[in-house]
């Protein structure tokens, strides 16, 4: 009796917010501007659950509050993600309505939602599979017509890979159902077989009637989009280790790699100051969709002008969003300073979307193991015009290297004297030779390739 008196609030509360129901960026992709959905080249931004509750009388009231100060702490953050070529916020779902009383955080998701579509920022959800199950079908209908652009699906270690499958095809369907190219993302299971690897297919942009056809392939069985955490369990600055998982999940489409520095003991130096810098060229050049984890270089911070002085306390550290690094950070005596994370994560993120090799491109990895440089080239797609190719270098050491490139990239059937600098995380200047790239330590280095 509960669960249909629960099932028949939630029918009746998604009907009642019209105005709620802003769908961010609708109708994008299809329009005749970009024949690929809206997710291929997407940047997502991850924000987790705060682990911490507020005072309050009662256990409800206190998760009610807390993740209405969470919602509330995003929002103000929204101009600040859009600076970093944001498109999309993963975020914690809100608690459910139990009756048709007034829910706060349900006024703050819906603010959330309406303020990111005016920056043109989707808005999707943690669906726990755990708690949500039982209703699944009016829980999601719900979310959905609140404006949600999709799930990401949460299941816990121990659910049964069959249980998993039925609740992902289940929301397949119910988002498939609506309007608004709706998305469900899970974790990826390597366990669930792991094609070879191989030269990855170029990515380049969908034609309308392939399109189509992958719209009614029966895909169903699998999320549009995979999250994989494996490069997460290696000693970063191990560049062949890296170079090994980015091979394998080259050869898987559209993954997310969720990629982030190891945790240094609280109190210690960061042994790896500026290897942010290499991770956050790894998540936005080697693969089409991009997602950025919320840490503790760049964190989600509510903006202090425009908050009250009596405001709810910020987010954990974890959670909260600072535009530039600690100032105590670390650095290499001898490098000059790298700019700001902020800054290199919002020019990474131009280059993402507005490069069409590193767009559409596909990437090769090429190997320099011996010297701990993670390298790679991004090959034109076949409809990518005259845009040239496109090389990555990390120093993920501390010490200086100079690199001899010429053969690798001759053995690849392309012709090339010099780089034409793209980006760059320190301060030099000019154009560098193929055959004498100098890094930094812990550099990183991009530009195109020019005879």
């Amino acid at each position: 009796m509960h669960r249909l008196t629960l099932t028949a609030c939630l029918l009746l509360a998604a009907a009642l917010p019209a105005a709620a129901q802003t769908l961010a960026r609708p109708g994008l992709a299809g329009s005749g501007l970009n024949a690929d959905p809206w997710w291929r080249q997407a940047v997502f931004y991850q924000v987790s659950a705060s682990p911490a509750n507020p005072p309050g009388s009662s256990p409800a009231e206190q998760l009610h509050l807390q993740q209405s100060a969470d919602l509330s702490s995003i929002t103000t953050c929204l101009d600040a993600l859009h600076s970093l070529g944001v498109d999309a916020l993963i975020v914690p779902m809100p608690a459910l309505p139990s009756s048709l009383a007034p829910a706060p955080a349900l006024d703050d998701f819906d603010e959330l939602v309406h303020q990111a579509s005016r920056r043109g920022i989707r808005v999707l959800v943690d669906f726990p599979a755990s708690t949500v199950a039982p209703d699944l079908p009016a829980i999601a209908r719900f979310w959905l017509s609140r404006g949600v652009a999709g799930f990401h699906l949460v299941t816990p270690p121990d659910t049964s890979p069959r249980v998993a499958q039925s609740i992902l095809q289940a929301l397949r369907q119910i988002t498939g159902s609506v309007v608004g190219n709706r998305i469900v993302i899970s974790d990826f299971n390597p366990a669930a077989g792991v094609a070879p690897p191989a030269s990855p297919a170029p990515r380049q942009p969908s034609h309308p009637a392939s399109a189509r056809r992958a719209n009614r392939s029966s895909d169903s069985a699998s999320a549009q989009l995979q999250i994989d955490s494996q490069l997460s369990q290696l000693d970063l600055p191990d560049a062949a280790g890296l170079r090994t998982l980015l091979t394998q999940s080259l050869a898987v489409p559209n993954l997310l790699l969720d990629l982030h520095p190891p945790a240094s003991t609280p109190g210690s130096p960061d042994p790896y100051p500026a290897l942010a810098h290499a991770i956050a060229a790894i998540l936005l050049t080697t693969h089409s969709a991009a997602l950025i984890d919320a840490g503790p270089d760049l964190v989600l911070q509510p903006d202090p002008t425009s908050a009250p002085e009596a405001a709810q306390p910020p987010l954990t550290p974890a959670r909260t969003f600072a535009i530039n690094p600690p100032a105590s950070t670390p650095r290499p005596a001898a490098a000059p300073p790298a700019p700001s994370l902020a800054d290199w994560y919002s020019n990474l993120s131009a280059l993402h979307h507005g490069n069409a090799t590193v767009r559409y491109g596909s990437v090769i990895l090429l190997n320099f193991d011996a010297q701990n440089a993670l390298v790679w080239l991004i090959r034109p797609a076949a409809k990518s015009g005259l845009a040239p190719p496109v090389v990555v270098a990390c120093n993920l050491s501390a010490s200086p290297l100079r690199l001899s490139l010429t053969a690798a990239i001759h053995g690849l059937n392309l012709r090339g004297s010099y780089l034409l600098t793209l980006l760059r995380s320190d301060q030099a200047m000019g154009a560098q030779d193929l055959d004498s790239v100098s890094l930094p330590p812990f550099a990183v280095y991009i530009g195109e390739l020019h005879r």
